[in-house]
């Protein structure tokens, strides 16, 4: 979800001709070389790093870089860098928090925010929304609903905008997802750029029986975000069981396998006749 810099040259640099004694035959110094836009990115919040050691905000941003090009192993490293300057620097909890979820390091994930949250706790702007939104969803990742859901649930109602994604995602894989509507809904109001916000809207709409506003809110998440897997997946189910088009179905199904291995609806397997019909994966990122 590039633009070249090109150095010039200038007299204070010396490039081009200049006398060498007394002799007038001229001399060509080399061009400087030529840096890329991500090359240059990274030497200036590097440099911004170097001059102000204390501030967060620039190695924050060195690991948004480093990771927006793939380069996981050092954005990482720039992260931890940000909160050895400050441990409730929420940017970089938020953003290492993803990391560690995307990859499946769920207690390291907990153990990280879980301090920070204590250290929140005492000072004057309390613990970050967000922060209690991401702790929530590695609890979950964990099987641990009941921690999950208490998370979500004692956040303070002025800050439900910022934890109300996670709350929707917890609940759709409660014992009562259909409690996830409203809350659904009102996480798209709040950002309805988020593939996320979009897909799980899709999920509910699916569970309410309108098939048509969850294809919708499925093809809107990804138009925002082609990355994300589950979308492909509820339109598979969507086609297979809602219109029983199962040539579409295939289609969807194949697109998200290229993005995921898992199959919790089994939809992998050649459907039997006469077999229940699933309704779309809980609140899947």
């Amino acid at each position: 979800m590039a633009l070249a810099l090109l150095l010039g040259c200038s007299a204070v640099s010396g490039c081009g001709m200049h006398l060498v004694g007394h002799r007038s035959d001229a001399v060509t110094r080399p061009e400087e070389p030529k840096l890329s836009d991500l090359q240059r990115k990274i030497l200036e919040a590097g440099q911004q790093s170097a001059l102000a050691p204390q501030e967060p905000y620039w190695p924050y941003r060195l690991g948004q870089i480093y990771l927006e090009a793939d380069s996981a192993a050092r954005g990482e490293a720039a992260l931890r860098t940000a909160l050895s300057r400050d441990p409730s620097y929420a940017p970089a909890l938020a953003l290492l928090s993803k990391r560690y979820y995307d990859t499946g390091r769920h207690q390291q994930a907990v153990e990280m925010l879980e301090s920070a949250r204590t250290k929140a706790a005492a000072s004057p702007d309390g613990v970050p929304p967000g922060l209690i939104g991401g702790l929530a969803l590695h609890y979950e990742a964990m099987g641990r609903h009941d921690l999950a859901t208490g998370l979500v649930g004692a956040a303070p109602r002025s800050d439900a905008g910022s934890s109300r994604s996670a709350l929707v995602y917890v609940t759709l894989r409660g014992d009562q997802p259909g409690a996830a509507s409203d809350l659904a809904r009102a996480a798209l109001d709040d950002d309805p750029h988020s593939a996320v916000n979009q897909n799980n809207y899709g999920i509910t709409r699916l569970r309410a029986g309108d098939p048509k506003a969850a294809r919708t809110a499925f093809l809107k998440a990804i138009e925002i975000d082609p990355k994300l897997p589950g979308p492909y997946y509820n339109l598979a189910i969507l086609e297979r069981f809602y219109v029983f088009d199962e040539e579409a179905a295939g289609r969807w199904l194949e697109a998200y396998r290229q993005r995921a291995s898992d199959d919790p609806d089994n939809l992998f397997a050649t459907p039997k006749k006469g077999e229940p019909k699933p309704v779309a994966e809980k609140g899947r990122e």
